[in-house]
């Protein structure tokens, strides 16, 4: 079921051509047409975003370079975090109400299987391989292990008691889940699945990522932007206001880039400053964010609206925003092959 959305221009002008090398059309809505079919929303080769909205069930395909809602996916009860195999031929979608994640063609645009897992999915992380999807489940104390291609939970990494996972990053072999109600980061061998440490953060830690050797992570209740190097286990934070969400890092690792649900905004830090440089306010319960393959924009889905909001990295300036087929956009992922699409 594809559902043509509304492209939201805040510029006015005939063309406007990213420093990307991708174009945009104006006012005018490039898919007014009917030329969006799922077959050409459904191309390997597309570079593009999905966006599961909670509301109405489903997962939005954004076309990266016409900047257009494009299709619609129907998952699981509540679909959250988004994550692409590294062939770009499955999705993997985590639904909270159902207790599943789905597993989605993304050529036929559709669901091919639904896993159960533990209780209230959240957080998604898939090995280097695509053989393994760590699930993080926020209703019990474990990460669930599923073997991917017998669909199929095959072991759970045990937390600790009252463990709250609710996020996972995988660098190499090591695993990284947030836990909001204790305040913690579990780290976990993902050979042995054990617990082999954890770092203490501030309050509600929310995404967690690490570039570089660099662990970050958005602590929501304490507002703060925190920095562990992992080789010396010094630790630093930026105060990035009330209600940090989610964290991307620049490939220099200059920059930070950090939403703010509570606080409708999306801030741009100088982490070699060790300070917030810009910050854009408006963006109605701003959540999750990620970069198009150059880093020259970044793309923040508004949990408080239908809309993915487009941000201009170096100007640091809402461009537009563009309509999904859904309220209450949560995660969002950008699906592309390398060396393919150009640099959209």
């Amino acid at each position: 079921m594809n559902r043509i959305g509304i492209k939201k221009l805040l510029m006015t002008g005939a063309l406007i051509t990213l420093a990307t090398g991708c174009a945009l059309e104006d006012g005018e809505n490039s898919n007014n047409n009917e030329g969006a079919s799922a077959g050409d929303a459904g191309e390997l080769t597309n570079v593009q975003f999905y966006v599961p909205s909670e509301e109405e069930d489903l997962v939005s395909i954004i076309d990266v370079v016409s900047g257009d809602h494009v299709g619609d996916i129907d998952v699981g009860q509540r679909p959250t975090i988004v994550t692409f195999a590294s062939t770009m031929r499955e999705a993997f979608v985590a639904n909270q109400d159902s207790s599943t994640v789905s597993i989605v063609n993304t050529q036929s645009l559709e669901e091919t299987a639904e896993i159960d897992v533990g209780p209230r999915p959240h957080g998604l992380a898939l090995s280097s391989n695509n053989n393994t999807l760590y699930v993080a489940t926020v209703g019990d104390q474990y990460l669930d292990v599923v073997d991917v291609e017998s669909e199929d939970v095959t072991s759970q990494i045990d937390l600790g008691h009252d463990a709250k996972s609710n996020y996972v990053y995988l660098n190499e072999d090591t695993l990284y889940v947030t836990d909001h109600e204790n305040d913690v980061i579990y780290v976990v061998d993902a050979e042995s699945e054990e617990v082999t440490d954890t770092f203490e953060t501030g309050e509600l830690p929310r995404v967690v990522r690490v570039y570089d050797e660099t662990l970050y992570v958005a602590s929501g209740e304490s507002g703060l932007l925190e920095i562990i190097d992992l080789d010396s286990g010094d630790s630093s934070s930026i105060d990035t206001g009330h209600g940090a969400t989610d964290v991307i890092v620049t490939e220099d690792g200059h920059y930070g880039i950090v939403t703010s649900i509570e606080g409708d905004k999306v801030v741009k830090v100088d982490l070699e400053q060790g300070s917030v440089v810009a910050e854009i306010d408006g963006q109605e319960g701003a959540k999750h964010l990620a970069f198009n393959r150059e880093e020259s924009r970044a793309y923040v889905t508004l949990s408080e609206s239908n809309e993915v909001s487009v941000i201009d990295v170096d100007s640091f300036e809402e461009e537009y925003r563009i309509e999904i087929g859904g309220d209450m956009p949560h995660g969002i992922d950008i699906k592309a092959l390398p060396g393919i699409g150009g640099s959209c």
